[in-house]
């Protein structure tokens, strides 16, 4: 889904940390916060940001510790502190009334957020992931985090060892995902942009408890749509249909051909999708 428009690389500063964002204009149209997950970065979103950005002023961020954004002092990856880093980043970018898109990590940030925050969201978009984690994809999850080496030799011994855990993935698309997830070390080889202290917390359960988001979803009021992958093992079927029950105004899509990384797997359908909700 080659496109001819490019972003703007911006940076503003929320409280000491350099927060990385792409702006993919257009001024004067609906505001609309694309929040990638774990591993990702604000590139993630470049298929749907370049189809949105036709009729939306779409704003991608990296959000602390990955992409070009500050790593966390002393490794705070705490909800708090990604919450704090929003309300700050919001200000300074005046997103005062907003579309807001989660994936992963990302959807989980922005339901915290919106429990906070619930005014400033026009519509909130939650993408394969709930209060709730099935142990099996949050199983997955961490054992890859585990199991993934440092450096790589090449870049292309990142794409053959990564293209083995995408099964629906086009190859530009992870290839794409892949070079702005990766950096070149002084050694020569390739390593990770992301912080490794967000492995390493993963690895060793010594993160930051995650709150009890449950408790947030009533008292967002505005439209939610939930996009669940067919093939997730990430988002249950009974967490996604519960997410519906208790949130004022929701309602849940699956896309086919489409796992965990759901925007990635199937853009096609997953931009439909998301039009037929904005829209």
């Amino acid at each position: 889904m080659a496109t001819s428009v490019q972003p703007k690389d911006k940076t503003v500063n929320v409280k000491g940390i350099n927060l990385h964002y792409l702006d993919w204009g257009t001024e004067g149209k609906p505001k609309v916060l694309l929040l990638h997950g774990l591993r990702g970065h604000s590139h993630s979103w470049d298929d749907v940001s370049a189809d949105l950005c036709q009729d939306y002023h779409v704003i991608a961020l990296d959000q602390r510790g990955r992409g070009e954004s500050d790593w966390a002092p002393g490794g705070d990856y705490s909800s708090e502190s990604f919450v704090a880093d929003l309300e700050g980043f919001c200000q300074a970018v005046g997103l005062d009334s907003f579309i807001m898109v989660g994936h992963s990590m990302g959807g989980r940030n922005s339901m915290a957020f919106a429990g906070k925050n619930a005014s400033k969201i026009q519509k909130l978009v939650i993408i394969d992931i709930g209060p709730d984690l099935d142990p099996k994809g949050s199983g997955r999850i961490t054992q890859e985090m585990i199991d993934v080496p440092e450096e790589f030799d090449t870049f292309e011994d990142v794409y053959a060892y990564q293209s083995k855990q995408n099964r629906f993935c086009s190859e530009p698309v992870l290839r794409r995902r892949l070079t702005y997830a990766t950096k070149q070390l002084p050694n020569g080889k390739f390593g990770w942009r992301y912080d490794l202290e967000i492995r390493e917390q993963r690895r060793n359960n010594t993160g930051s408890k995650q709150p009890d988001l449950w408790l947030n979803l009533p008292g967002i009021k505005c439209p939610v749509l939930i996009v669940r992958g067919s093939a997730t093992d990430t988002l249950g079927l009974a967490t996604a249909e519960k997410m519906v029950d208790v949130l004022p105004d929701g309602k849940l899509v699956h896309i086919d051909r489409a796992a965990h990384m759901v925007f990635e797997d199937n853009p096609e359908d997953f931009i439909r999708v998301l039009h037929e909700f904005l829209d």
